[in-house]
């Protein structure tokens, strides 16, 4: 793949400018503005598209801790609590007089938590199940894939994601208990709801924003910085969409069908696709020799 110093070298012989020796520290004003433009670009095209180079899967497993407490009624502070160590305002709770989707406002000491809902019961040494409810995205989430969203431990799909309307319409209604959970992207997390009662393995896959990668090969980055960083996108495409954009900018003419008759080949490229019939499916077959080995059964 090319260099960052390597595409704008080649936009300009094909622009008609002088080709520098330097990009990501030219004082050159005409540089400066290629780099930005290559930037942007760059960002805007990993938007575009599911690029295979791009397409993580992400891996969590819900946090789950079941202890005991006190509870007082009408109040919304637990005590004595064996420990708080871990907990924060992204765990919820669920005992024996908590409202539901009852969650922690403050980690209160070693022994205490508040709570965001007083409990309608009293008790001592009553079972808490402490559970997370808020989980961080990766740190280059550009935007989920849809529909890869399973909870792998039960072997179902993730309920969502969810609407803000659904969402306060299960914390707040009548009925809110079933067998899945159900989650949605809010705040920059991953929020699921009812808090988990158990630890589950939960995957999904979604792009990434890091579309540079650095000389060393595994350091990924959301910009260009340095003249041998590289684009995971083909540098055809990546000079022709910088040359496009930079006539744009200057009020040039431009060609765009050459640029999007690339992207299009480029992306139908990328990765590869299913081959469709054009007859009826007999449906979904559990047993045939599409997923049985010939030979003999097994006695």
């Amino acid at each position: 793949m090319a260099t960052l110093l390597e595409t704008v070298q080649q936009v300009c012989l094909e622009v008609g400018i002088a080709s520098p020796t330097q990009v990501a520290t030219s004082t050159d004003p005409q540089i400066l503005q290629l780099f930005a433009l290559l930037n942007r670009f760059g960002r805007d095209l990993s938007r575009t598209y599911v690029w295979n180079e791009l397409d993580k899967e992400y891996l969590l497993s819900t946090q789950v801790l079941i202890t005991t407490g006190d509870v007082t009624l009408g109040s919304a502070i637990v005590t004595n609590i064996a420990s708080t160590t871990g907990l924060t305002s992204d765990w919820g709770a669920s005992f024996a007089g908590a409202v539901p989707f009852s969650q922690i406002v403050s980690v209160d000491s070693a022994t205490q938590v508040t709570l965001n809902q007083a409990s309608t019961e009293a008790g001592v040494g009553v079972a808490i199940n402490f559970g997370r409810v808020n989980y961080p995205l990766p740190s280059d989430w550009l935007r989920q894939i849809e529909s890869t969203e399973w909870d792998r431990t039960n072997r179902w799909p993730l309920n969502g994601p969810k609407s803000a309307q659904e969402w306060q319409n299960f914390k707040s209604g009548i009925v809110y208990a079933g067998p899945r959970l159900r989650f949605r992207i809010q705040g920059g997390k991953i929020s699921v709801n009812p808090p988990p009662a158990a630890t589950s393995l939960l995957s999904m896959e979604y792009v990434s924003q890091n579309w540079v990668t650095a000389s060393d090969g595994v350091t990924t980055k959301i910009r260009f910085t340095l003249d041998s960083d590289t684009a995971i996108f083909d540098e055809s495409l990546m000079a022709e969409g910088l040359k496009l954009r930079w006539n744009k900018a200057k009020g040039f003419a431009y060609d765009e069908k050459a640029y999007s008759d690339l992207l299009g080949m480029c992306q139908g490229q990328n990765k590869s696709a299913p081959t469709l019939s054009m007859s009826r499916s007999s449906g979904v077959v559990l047993l045939s020799s599409a997923n049985l080995p010939d030979g003999s059964w097994p006695g």
